[in-house]
């Protein structure tokens, strides 16, 4: 499902191509009422499924990140724990006062990246809870960190990152981006928020995507 906050470059039809359903704004309410309206619709509209996954439009995932995912959630309803899970590892998150342990596979943290964020149905259902009890999260500055604290656990943040953030489109940098407007200087835009540790896949692809993303 892709939740359209009322842009003015892609519209419904397009972003169609991409989703089963279109959730279309009638204005601009900014990403924190998007994440809390597919919490909602995750809890209450699909009952029937077990993981909810938020990412972003300018996202490039290993094919991979599912199983992986699935893999992540069964092992830890085997150990009886409900951690919210990244498959993308960045040093915006990747930093000594966020880390509180580690294993072979991932770094135990206070946050996690909002690109990648995927909870379990307790933990989306604790979130809701949150939005309903506490309406100004819903307009909260910081989701991915406001969502995160709802929950009072650690995150599971993956050292091998599945997935690209880049940050900017074709139209204009993002909200991450160091410098504005197209063509070579646009590069710097996508080293601000790099994936550490990237799959093979991803690295393989970056260059032909970016240079995409400025053609």
């Amino acid at each position: 499902m892709v939740y359209d906050d009322a842009s003015t470059v892609y519209d419904e039809r397009f972003l169609s191509t991409y989703a089963d359903e279109v959730v279309r704004f009638e204005s601009n309410g900014g990403i924190t009422r998007s994440r809390a309206k597919a919490v909602r619709d995750f809890v209450h509209r699909f009952p029937d499924y077990d993981l909810l996954y938020l990412t972003d439009n300018d996202a490039f995932h290993d094919p991979v990140f599912i199983d992986s995912l699935n893999h992540v959630f069964t092992q830890q309803a085997s150990l009886g724990i409900n951690f919210p899970v990244s498959l993308f590892n960045t040093r915006f998150h990747n930093y000594p006062e966020n880390i509180v342990g580690e294993n072979d596979d991932f770094l135990f943290t206070k946050s996690i990246p909002g690109i990648s964020h995927c909870y379990n149905r307790e933990m989306a259902e604790k979130i809701c809870d949150a939005l309903n009890t506490s309406p100004s999260l819903e307009f909260k500055y910081g989701w991915d960190y406001s969502f995160i604290k709802v929950l009072d656990r650690p995150c599971l943040l993956s050292k091998v990152s599945l997935l690209e953030h880049f940050a900017r489109d074709k139209f204009e940098g993002g909200m991450h981006a160091a410098n504005s407007g197209l063509g070579e200087i646009g590069f710097a835009d996508f080293e601000r928020d790099r994936a550490i540790n990237p799959t093979e896949f991803l690295i393989a692809n970056r260059d032909l995507i970016i240079r995409t993303i400025l053609k």
